[in-house]
Protein backbone atom coordinates (compact mmCIF):
# COMPACT_ATOMS: atom_id res chain seq x y z
CA UNK A 1 0.00 0.00 0.00
CA UNK A 2 1.24 3.47 -0.83
CA UNK A 3 1.37 6.38 1.72
CA UNK A 4 -1.54 8.22 -0.12
CA UNK A 5 -3.57 4.85 0.15
CA UNK A 6 -2.42 4.68 3.90
CA UNK A 7 -3.29 8.05 4.05
CA UNK A 8 -6.51 7.88 2.66
CA UNK A 9 -7.74 5.26 4.66
CA UNK A 10 -6.61 6.88 7.99
CA UNK A 11 -8.77 10.53 6.70
CA UNK A 12 -11.59 8.00 5.73
CA UNK A 13 -11.09 6.08 9.32
CA UNK A 14 -11.07 9.46 11.45
CA UNK A 15 -13.93 10.82 9.63
CA UNK A 16 -16.01 7.54 10.27
CA UNK A 17 -15.02 7.97 13.94
CA UNK A 18 -16.26 11.41 14.22
CA UNK A 19 -19.66 11.04 12.35
CA UNK A 20 -20.04 8.20 15.12
CA UNK A 21 -19.41 10.26 17.60
CA UNK A 22 -21.58 12.74 16.55
CA UNK A 23 -24.15 10.44 15.72
CA UNK A 24 -23.75 9.14 19.28
CA UNK A 25 -24.03 12.77 20.51
CA UNK A 26 -26.80 13.58 18.66
CA UNK A 27 -28.83 10.07 19.68
CA UNK A 28 -28.37 10.72 23.61
CA UNK A 29 -29.27 14.78 23.52
CA UNK A 30 -32.67 13.71 21.88
CA UNK A 31 -33.49 11.22 23.93
CA UNK A 32 -33.07 14.21 26.58
CA UNK A 33 -35.63 16.00 24.65
CA UNK A 34 -37.92 13.05 24.65
CA UNK A 35 -37.89 12.53 28.71
CA UNK A 36 -40.90 13.44 30.25
CA UNK A 37 -41.86 14.13 33.63
CA UNK A 38 -44.39 15.04 36.78
CA UNK A 39 -44.89 15.37 40.15
CA UNK A 40 -47.67 14.24 42.26
CA UNK A 41 -49.32 16.63 44.87
CA UNK A 42 -47.81 14.65 47.56
CA UNK A 43 -44.19 14.89 46.13
CA UNK A 44 -43.58 11.61 44.05
CA UNK A 45 -41.55 12.33 41.18
CA UNK A 46 -42.05 10.60 38.02
CA UNK A 47 -39.86 10.34 34.83
CA UNK A 48 -41.38 8.58 31.81
CA UNK A 49 -39.40 7.31 28.54
CA UNK A 50 -41.71 6.43 25.96
CA UNK A 51 -39.85 3.59 23.69
CA UNK A 52 -42.46 1.72 21.67
CA UNK A 53 -40.29 -1.03 19.78
CA UNK A 54 -40.66 -3.96 22.42
CA UNK A 55 -43.89 -4.24 24.19
CA UNK A 56 -42.52 -4.32 27.83
CA UNK A 57 -41.58 -1.44 30.11
CA UNK A 58 -38.74 -1.60 33.34
CA UNK A 59 -38.49 0.62 36.12
CA UNK A 60 -37.32 1.90 39.15
CA UNK A 61 -37.91 2.92 42.52
CA UNK A 62 -35.57 4.73 44.23
CA UNK A 63 -36.22 5.90 47.89
CA UNK A 64 -34.09 8.81 48.89
CA UNK A 65 -33.06 6.48 52.41
CA UNK A 66 -30.02 4.36 52.76
CA UNK A 67 -28.04 3.40 56.00
CA UNK A 68 -26.61 6.61 56.14
CA UNK A 69 -29.80 8.08 57.48
CA UNK A 70 -29.58 5.38 60.51
CA UNK A 71 -28.53 6.23 64.03
CA UNK A 72 -27.13 3.63 67.03
CA UNK A 73 -29.82 0.96 67.49
CA UNK A 74 -31.38 0.97 64.19
CA UNK A 75 -28.23 -0.08 62.03
CA UNK A 76 -29.56 -2.55 59.55
CA UNK A 77 -32.81 -1.14 59.45
CA UNK A 78 -33.01 0.09 55.85
CA UNK A 79 -32.04 -2.89 54.58
CA UNK A 80 -34.50 -4.85 56.51
CA UNK A 81 -36.91 -2.33 55.37
CA UNK A 82 -35.85 -3.39 51.90
CA UNK A 83 -36.38 -7.19 52.32
CA UNK A 84 -40.41 -6.02 53.88
CA UNK A 85 -41.23 -4.31 50.74
CA UNK A 86 -41.33 -7.70 49.33
CA UNK A 87 -43.60 -9.41 51.95
CA UNK A 88 -47.16 -7.93 49.96
CA UNK A 89 -50.35 -5.81 51.96
CA UNK A 90 -53.16 -5.57 53.31
CA UNK A 91 -54.38 -7.86 50.08
CA UNK A 92 -51.76 -9.33 49.03
CA UNK A 93 -49.88 -12.14 51.00
CA UNK A 94 -52.37 -12.62 53.82
CA UNK A 95 -55.45 -15.19 54.38
CA UNK A 96 -57.44 -13.35 56.84
CA UNK A 97 -56.01 -9.85 57.24
CA UNK A 98 -57.82 -8.26 60.10
CA UNK A 99 -56.86 -12.08 61.86
CA UNK A 100 -53.46 -11.34 61.15
CA UNK A 101 -52.80 -7.74 62.58
CA UNK A 102 -54.53 -10.01 65.82
CA UNK A 103 -51.52 -12.22 66.05
CA UNK A 104 -48.72 -10.02 64.18
CA UNK A 105 -49.68 -7.43 67.81
CA UNK A 106 -49.62 -10.39 69.80
CA UNK A 107 -46.07 -11.34 68.58
CA UNK A 108 -44.72 -8.25 69.33
CA UNK A 109 -45.25 -8.16 72.69
CA UNK A 110 -43.64 -11.67 73.04
CA UNK A 111 -40.59 -10.30 71.21
CA UNK A 112 -40.56 -7.08 73.34
CA UNK A 113 -40.48 -9.48 76.92
CA UNK A 114 -37.86 -11.43 75.26
CA UNK A 115 -35.82 -8.44 73.88
CA UNK A 116 -36.15 -6.94 77.71
CA UNK A 117 -34.65 -10.24 79.53
CA UNK A 118 -32.23 -10.89 76.76
CA UNK A 119 -30.18 -7.31 76.71
CA UNK A 120 -29.70 -7.79 80.60
CA UNK A 121 -26.46 -10.04 79.08
CA UNK A 122 -24.92 -12.32 81.83
CA UNK A 123 -27.28 -11.14 84.37
CA UNK A 124 -30.21 -12.33 82.59
CA UNK A 125 -32.66 -15.43 83.93
CA UNK A 126 -31.72 -18.44 82.11
CA UNK A 127 -34.70 -20.32 82.92
CA UNK A 128 -36.89 -16.76 82.06
CA UNK A 129 -34.94 -16.60 78.98
CA UNK A 130 -35.80 -20.01 77.93
CA UNK A 131 -39.32 -19.27 78.69
CA UNK A 132 -39.66 -16.20 76.88
CA UNK A 133 -38.11 -17.67 73.37
CA UNK A 134 -40.64 -20.43 73.66
CA UNK A 135 -43.52 -18.45 73.84
CA UNK A 136 -42.00 -15.65 71.22
CA UNK A 137 -41.70 -18.59 69.10
CA UNK A 138 -44.87 -19.89 69.65
CA UNK A 139 -46.36 -16.02 68.58
CA UNK A 140 -44.33 -16.62 65.55
CA UNK A 141 -45.70 -19.68 64.48
CA UNK A 142 -49.39 -18.73 65.02
CA UNK A 143 -48.64 -15.15 63.00
CA UNK A 144 -47.35 -17.18 59.92
CA UNK A 145 -50.50 -19.43 59.85
CA UNK A 146 -52.01 -16.22 57.76
CA UNK A 147 -49.09 -15.59 55.61
CA UNK A 148 -49.47 -16.47 52.06
CA UNK A 149 -45.66 -17.40 51.14
CA UNK A 150 -43.95 -14.78 48.17
CA UNK A 151 -47.75 -13.97 46.77
CA UNK A 152 -46.36 -10.60 45.83
CA UNK A 153 -43.47 -12.32 43.84
CA UNK A 154 -45.89 -15.42 42.29
CA UNK A 155 -48.29 -12.39 40.84
CA UNK A 156 -45.00 -10.61 38.85
CA UNK A 157 -44.20 -14.10 37.84
CA UNK A 158 -47.83 -15.35 36.75
CA UNK A 159 -48.20 -11.85 34.53
CA UNK A 160 -44.67 -12.32 33.38
CA UNK A 161 -42.38 -10.38 35.04
CA UNK A 162 -38.87 -10.60 35.14
CA UNK A 163 -35.85 -9.44 37.28
CA UNK A 164 -37.77 -9.35 40.16
CA UNK A 165 -35.58 -7.62 43.03
CA UNK A 166 -33.93 -4.65 45.09
CA UNK A 167 -30.72 -3.31 46.94
CA UNK A 168 -30.04 -1.10 49.91
CA UNK A 169 -26.83 1.06 49.36
CA UNK A 170 -25.36 3.42 52.13
CA UNK A 171 -27.02 6.32 50.41
CA UNK A 172 -30.63 4.70 48.60
CA UNK A 173 -32.98 1.66 48.49
CA UNK A 174 -34.20 0.89 45.23
CA UNK A 175 -36.65 -1.71 43.72
CA UNK A 176 -36.85 -2.82 40.03
CA UNK A 177 -38.45 -5.55 37.78
CA UNK A 178 -39.79 -5.41 33.80
CA UNK A 179 -43.04 -5.81 32.99
CA UNK A 180 -45.41 -6.83 30.01
CA UNK A 181 -46.72 -2.64 28.52
CA UNK A 182 -50.05 -4.44 28.68
CA UNK A 183 -49.74 -5.20 32.47
CA UNK A 184 -49.20 -1.19 32.90
CA UNK A 185 -52.39 -0.54 35.79
CA UNK A 186 -51.46 -4.03 37.75
CA UNK A 187 -47.48 -2.85 37.88
CA UNK A 188 -49.33 0.82 39.50
CA UNK A 189 -51.20 -1.27 41.63
CA UNK A 190 -48.71 -3.48 42.88
CA UNK A 191 -45.73 -0.85 42.90
CA UNK A 192 -48.24 2.01 44.77
CA UNK A 193 -50.18 -0.54 47.25
CA UNK A 194 -46.33 -1.63 48.57
CA UNK A 195 -44.76 1.74 48.77
CA UNK A 196 -47.91 3.24 50.88
CA UNK A 197 -49.15 0.47 53.20
CA UNK A 198 -46.72 -2.49 52.95
CA UNK A 199 -48.05 -5.13 55.70
CA UNK A 200 -44.59 -5.96 57.69
CA UNK A 201 -45.43 -9.60 58.40
CA UNK A 202 -42.83 -12.31 58.90
CA UNK A 203 -40.24 -9.08 60.40
CA UNK A 204 -38.43 -11.61 62.96
CA UNK A 205 -38.40 -14.48 60.77
CA UNK A 206 -36.70 -12.70 57.91
CA UNK A 207 -34.51 -10.46 60.28
CA UNK A 208 -33.55 -13.25 62.35
CA UNK A 209 -33.38 -15.84 59.22
CA UNK A 210 -32.43 -14.47 55.86
CA UNK A 211 -31.30 -10.74 57.13
CA UNK A 212 -28.48 -12.74 59.87
CA UNK A 213 -27.69 -15.39 57.15
CA UNK A 214 -26.58 -11.92 55.29
CA UNK A 215 -24.43 -10.81 57.92
CA UNK A 216 -22.78 -14.12 58.85
CA UNK A 217 -21.91 -14.87 55.45
CA UNK A 218 -20.79 -11.43 54.26
CA UNK A 219 -18.83 -9.80 57.43
CA UNK A 220 -19.27 -12.36 59.98
CA UNK A 221 -17.81 -15.65 58.35
CA UNK A 222 -15.85 -13.91 55.79
CA UNK A 223 -12.58 -12.36 56.33
CA UNK A 224 -12.83 -9.78 54.05
CA UNK A 225 -16.27 -8.87 54.96
CA UNK A 226 -15.44 -8.61 58.57
CA UNK A 227 -11.36 -6.50 57.47
CA UNK A 228 -13.81 -4.05 55.30
CA UNK A 229 -16.37 -3.68 58.04
CA UNK A 230 -13.66 -2.82 61.02
CA UNK A 231 -11.74 -0.21 57.95
CA UNK A 232 -15.16 1.33 57.23
CA UNK A 233 -15.90 2.37 61.11
CA UNK A 234 -12.17 3.67 60.81
CA UNK A 235 -12.14 5.32 58.32
CA UNK A 236 -15.49 6.95 59.08
CA UNK A 237 -15.94 7.63 62.95
CA UNK A 238 -18.87 10.43 63.10
CA UNK A 239 -20.62 10.60 59.25
CA UNK A 240 -23.63 7.73 58.63
CA UNK A 241 -20.80 6.64 56.32
CA UNK A 242 -19.08 4.46 59.74
CA UNK A 243 -21.43 1.37 59.52
CA UNK A 244 -22.12 -0.97 57.26
CA UNK A 245 -25.42 -1.17 55.46
CA UNK A 246 -26.13 -4.50 56.66
CA UNK A 247 -25.77 -3.41 60.42
CA UNK A 248 -24.64 -4.44 63.55
CA UNK A 249 -25.70 -7.98 64.50
CA UNK A 250 -27.22 -6.42 67.91
CA UNK A 251 -29.09 -4.19 65.84
CA UNK A 252 -30.76 -6.60 63.67
CA UNK A 253 -31.50 -8.94 66.84
CA UNK A 254 -33.34 -6.45 69.12
CA UNK A 255 -34.94 -4.14 66.48
CA UNK A 256 -38.37 -4.41 66.75
CA UNK A 257 -41.36 -4.45 63.78
CA UNK A 258 -42.86 -0.97 65.73
CA UNK A 259 -39.21 0.87 64.75
CA UNK A 260 -39.64 -0.54 61.18
CA UNK A 261 -42.96 0.98 60.79
CA UNK A 262 -41.80 4.44 62.36
CA UNK A 263 -39.00 4.12 59.83
CA UNK A 264 -41.35 3.05 57.13
CA UNK A 265 -43.07 6.70 58.22
CA UNK A 266 -40.41 8.71 58.78
CA UNK A 267 -38.91 7.88 55.26
CA UNK A 268 -40.83 5.97 52.64
CA UNK A 269 -42.53 10.00 51.81
CA UNK A 270 -43.56 11.52 48.75
CA UNK A 271 -40.74 13.66 48.81
CA UNK A 272 -38.52 10.46 49.18
CA UNK A 273 -39.29 8.81 45.98
CA UNK A 274 -38.15 8.72 42.16
CA UNK A 275 -39.97 6.51 39.66
CA UNK A 276 -38.22 6.11 36.42
CA UNK A 277 -40.35 4.32 33.75
CA UNK A 278 -39.19 3.57 30.28
CA UNK A 279 -40.54 1.46 27.28
CA UNK A 280 -43.28 0.97 25.75
CA UNK A 281 -45.89 3.09 27.79
CA UNK A 282 -47.83 6.29 26.75
CA UNK A 283 -47.32 9.39 29.37
CA UNK A 284 -50.69 10.21 29.73
CA UNK A 285 -51.45 6.91 31.50
CA UNK A 286 -48.65 6.73 33.41
CA UNK A 287 -49.93 9.94 35.00
CA UNK A 288 -53.99 8.47 35.21
CA UNK A 289 -52.41 5.44 37.50
CA UNK A 290 -49.81 7.00 39.40
CA UNK A 291 -52.44 9.37 40.66
CA UNK A 292 -54.97 6.78 41.04
CA UNK A 293 -52.49 4.33 42.82
CA UNK A 294 -49.68 6.60 44.16
CA UNK A 295 -51.50 9.07 45.74
CA UNK A 296 -51.75 7.32 49.05
CA UNK A 297 -47.89 7.34 49.58
CA UNK A 298 -47.80 10.09 52.52
CA UNK A 299 -46.32 13.25 52.47
CA UNK A 300 -43.48 13.91 54.35
CA UNK A 301 -40.25 16.11 54.98
CA UNK A 302 -37.49 13.48 56.36
CA UNK A 303 -34.54 15.18 58.60
CA UNK A 304 -31.52 15.98 56.66
CA UNK A 305 -28.26 14.28 57.49
CA UNK A 306 -26.36 16.71 59.79
CA UNK A 307 -23.51 14.64 60.72
CA UNK A 308 -20.35 15.02 58.80
CA UNK A 309 -17.19 13.61 58.77
CA UNK A 310 -14.65 15.72 60.21
CA UNK A 311 -11.37 16.37 58.64
CA UNK A 312 -8.60 13.36 59.09
CA UNK A 313 -5.68 14.40 60.47
CA UNK A 314 -3.36 11.19 61.23
CA UNK A 315 -2.88 8.60 58.79
CA UNK A 316 -5.09 5.15 60.94
CA UNK A 317 -3.54 1.84 60.53
CA UNK A 318 -5.24 -1.63 61.29
CA UNK A 319 -3.65 -5.13 60.92
CA UNK A 320 -6.25 -8.08 61.17
CA UNK A 321 -4.02 -11.67 61.42
CA UNK A 322 -6.25 -14.15 60.08
CA UNK A 323 -5.74 -17.62 57.83
CA UNK A 324 -6.98 -16.31 55.12
CA UNK A 325 -5.14 -14.59 51.89
CA UNK A 326 -3.37 -11.52 52.55
CA UNK A 327 -4.66 -8.29 51.80
CA UNK A 328 -4.40 -4.60 51.08
CA UNK A 329 -7.21 -1.85 51.41
CA UNK A 330 -6.53 1.63 51.58
CA UNK A 331 -8.73 4.55 51.59
CA UNK A 332 -8.32 8.35 51.27
CA UNK A 333 -11.26 11.03 51.73
CA UNK A 334 -12.74 13.00 49.18
CA UNK A 335 -16.13 14.89 48.61
CA UNK A 336 -19.48 14.18 47.50
CA UNK A 337 -20.47 13.06 44.06
CA UNK A 338 -21.56 16.71 43.87
CA UNK A 339 -18.56 18.69 44.00
CA UNK A 340 -16.51 20.31 40.98
CA UNK A 341 -14.17 17.35 41.65
CA UNK A 342 -15.63 14.74 41.47
CA UNK A 343 -15.09 14.32 37.63
CA UNK A 344 -11.32 14.28 38.78
CA UNK A 345 -11.81 11.62 41.22
CA UNK A 346 -12.90 9.63 38.76
CA UNK A 347 -10.17 10.03 36.43
CA UNK A 348 -7.82 9.54 38.87
CA UNK A 349 -9.86 6.00 39.80
CA UNK A 350 -9.58 5.10 36.05
CA UNK A 351 -6.25 5.89 35.83
CA UNK A 352 -5.04 4.43 38.72
CA UNK A 353 -7.05 1.33 39.42
CA UNK A 354 -9.37 0.37 36.84
CA UNK A 355 -9.27 -2.19 34.63
CA UNK A 356 -6.26 -3.69 32.57
CA UNK A 357 -4.72 -0.53 31.35
CA UNK A 358 -4.83 1.30 35.00
CA UNK A 359 -1.27 1.78 36.59
CA UNK A 360 -1.85 -0.45 39.56
CA UNK A 361 -3.11 -3.21 37.08
CA UNK A 362 -0.05 -3.32 34.57
CA UNK A 363 2.54 -2.75 37.53
CA UNK A 364 1.81 -4.71 40.19
CA UNK A 365 -0.27 -7.83 38.39
CA UNK A 366 1.75 -7.84 34.68
CA UNK A 367 5.38 -6.53 35.57
CA UNK A 368 6.16 -6.58 39.41
CA UNK A 369 3.97 -9.77 39.95
CA UNK A 370 3.22 -9.13 43.33
CA UNK A 371 -0.04 -8.94 43.17
CA UNK A 372 -3.07 -10.77 41.21
CA UNK A 373 -5.93 -8.31 41.84
CA UNK A 374 -5.72 -4.33 42.00
CA UNK A 375 -8.50 -1.98 41.79
CA UNK A 376 -9.61 1.53 42.57
CA UNK A 377 -12.88 2.82 43.27
CA UNK A 378 -14.74 6.40 43.96
CA UNK A 379 -17.61 6.87 46.12
CA UNK A 380 -17.06 4.18 48.83
CA UNK A 381 -18.95 3.40 50.85
CA UNK A 382 -21.20 5.91 49.16
CA UNK A 383 -21.03 9.17 47.03
CA UNK A 384 -24.25 11.34 48.37
CA UNK A 385 -21.73 12.99 51.52
CA UNK A 386 -18.36 13.35 51.36
CA UNK A 387 -16.79 9.98 50.97
CA UNK A 388 -13.31 7.74 49.93
CA UNK A 389 -11.70 6.76 47.48
CA UNK A 390 -10.81 2.81 47.53
CA UNK A 391 -7.49 0.88 46.49
CA UNK A 392 -8.13 -2.59 47.36
CA UNK A 393 -5.41 -5.29 46.55
CA UNK A 394 -4.45 -9.00 46.82
CA UNK A 395 -1.35 -10.09 46.74
CA UNK A 396 0.52 -13.10 44.24
CA UNK A 397 1.90 -16.27 46.13
CA UNK A 398 4.28 -15.78 48.55
CA UNK A 399 3.90 -11.68 49.08
CA UNK A 400 2.37 -9.63 51.48
CA UNK A 401 -0.36 -6.73 51.72
CA UNK A 402 2.99 -4.72 52.95
CA UNK A 403 4.43 -5.82 49.66
CA UNK A 404 1.19 -4.00 47.63
CA UNK A 405 1.34 -1.40 50.27
CA UNK A 406 5.20 0.15 48.75
CA UNK A 407 4.27 -0.61 45.08
CA UNK A 408 1.21 0.96 45.09
CA UNK A 409 2.20 4.12 46.96
CA UNK A 410 4.93 4.39 44.26
CA UNK A 411 2.59 4.49 41.58
CA UNK A 412 0.32 7.10 43.64
CA UNK A 413 3.53 9.31 44.01
CA UNK A 414 4.51 9.25 40.45
CA UNK A 415 0.63 10.55 39.69
CA UNK A 416 1.20 13.46 42.46
CA UNK A 417 4.63 14.18 41.13
CA UNK A 418 4.22 14.03 37.50
CA UNK A 419 0.72 14.04 37.07
CA UNK A 420 -0.72 11.39 33.87
CA UNK A 421 -0.28 11.59 30.30
CA UNK A 422 -2.12 12.97 27.64
CA UNK A 423 -3.03 9.86 26.29
CA UNK A 424 -4.51 8.42 29.41
CA UNK A 425 -6.60 11.22 29.81
CA UNK A 426 -7.98 11.06 26.74
CA UNK A 427 -8.67 7.46 26.94
CA UNK A 428 -10.74 7.79 30.01
CA UNK A 429 -12.43 10.52 28.26
CA UNK A 430 -13.21 7.96 25.12
CA UNK A 431 -14.38 5.29 28.09
CA UNK A 432 -16.57 7.87 29.74
CA UNK A 433 -18.52 8.47 26.19
CA UNK A 434 -18.59 4.89 25.86
CA UNK A 435 -20.06 3.76 29.07
CA UNK A 436 -22.69 6.25 29.09
CA UNK A 437 -23.72 5.30 26.08
CA UNK A 438 -23.67 1.62 26.55
CA UNK A 439 -25.87 2.58 29.72
CA UNK A 440 -28.73 4.28 27.49
CA UNK A 441 -28.86 0.58 25.86
CA UNK A 442 -31.40 -1.11 27.63
CA UNK A 443 -34.60 -0.03 29.62
CA UNK A 444 -33.41 -0.96 32.69
CA UNK A 445 -30.25 0.86 32.31
CA UNK A 446 -32.05 4.41 31.01
CA UNK A 447 -34.54 3.90 34.07
CA UNK A 448 -31.50 3.58 36.94
CA UNK A 449 -29.50 6.71 35.48
CA UNK A 450 -32.69 8.38 35.47
CA UNK A 451 -33.48 7.90 39.04
CA UNK A 452 -30.12 7.85 40.20
CA UNK A 453 -29.45 11.39 38.92
CA UNK A 454 -32.92 12.92 39.86
CA UNK A 455 -32.34 11.67 43.64
CA UNK A 456 -28.54 12.46 44.16
CA UNK A 457 -28.77 15.75 42.26
CA UNK A 458 -32.43 17.00 42.10
CA UNK A 459 -32.30 16.80 37.87
CA UNK A 460 -32.25 14.06 35.68
CA UNK A 461 -30.95 16.11 33.16
CA UNK A 462 -27.51 15.91 34.95
CA UNK A 463 -27.33 12.83 33.45
CA UNK A 464 -26.50 14.31 30.35
CA UNK A 465 -23.90 16.12 31.55
CA UNK A 466 -21.83 13.72 32.72
CA UNK A 467 -19.44 13.23 29.67
CA UNK A 468 -19.44 17.12 29.39
CA UNK A 469 -17.69 17.40 33.12
CA UNK A 470 -15.65 14.27 32.73
CA UNK A 471 -14.33 16.31 28.94
CA UNK A 472 -13.68 18.99 31.28
CA UNK A 473 -11.41 18.01 33.06
CA UNK A 474 -7.36 18.65 32.41
CA UNK A 475 -4.09 17.91 33.17
CA UNK A 476 -3.78 20.51 35.82
CA UNK A 477 -6.75 19.31 37.54
CA UNK A 478 -5.09 15.63 37.89
CA UNK A 479 -2.29 16.56 39.18
CA UNK A 480 -3.99 19.25 41.77
CA UNK A 481 -6.11 17.11 43.25
CA UNK A 482 -3.97 14.03 43.49
CA UNK A 483 -1.76 16.33 45.10
CA UNK A 484 -4.94 17.06 47.79
CA UNK A 485 -6.16 13.77 48.44
CA UNK A 486 -2.83 11.63 48.76
CA UNK A 487 -1.45 12.19 51.63
CA UNK A 488 -0.76 10.38 54.75
CA UNK A 489 -2.51 12.10 57.25
CA UNK A 490 -5.77 11.41 54.68
CA UNK A 491 -5.22 7.54 54.48
CA UNK A 492 -6.58 4.86 56.14
CA UNK A 493 -4.94 1.59 55.78
CA UNK A 494 -6.15 -2.26 56.40
CA UNK A 495 -4.09 -5.17 55.79
CA UNK A 496 -4.86 -9.09 56.71
CA UNK A 497 -2.27 -10.56 58.05
CA UNK A 498 -2.02 -14.64 57.07
CA UNK A 499 -1.25 -15.93 60.08
CA UNK A 500 -2.15 -19.96 60.20
CA UNK A 501 -2.35 -20.17 64.56
CA UNK A 502 -4.42 -17.11 64.23
CA UNK A 503 -8.41 -17.87 65.17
Amino acid sequence: MTGISKLIRVGVLLSLLVAASSVAAQTYLDLENQVQEFTLDNGVKFIVLEKHDVPVFSFRTMVNIGSANEVRGITGLSHILEHMAFKGTPEIGTKDYEAEKKAMAAEDVAFLALKAERIKGEHADPEKLAALQTAFDEAKDAAREFVVTNEFGRIIEENGGKGLNASTSSDVTRYHYKFPSNRLELWAYLEGSRMSHPVFREFYTEKDGPVTEERRGGVDNNPIGRLLEIFQNQMFMASGYHHSTIGYLSDIENVSRQNCQDYFDKNYVGSNMVVSIVGDVEFAEVQRLARKYFSGIKRGHPEPVETFEPKQLVEKRLVMRDPAQPVFIAGYHIEDQSHPDWPVYEVIADVLGQGRTSRLYKSLVKEQKVAVQAATFPGYPGSKYPTGMLIFAMPAKDKTGYDLEEATYAEIDRIVADGITADELQAVKQRARANFIRGLRTNGGMAEQLATYQTYSGDWSEMFRVVESIEAVTLDDVQRVAGEIFVPSNRTVAIIETDEDAS
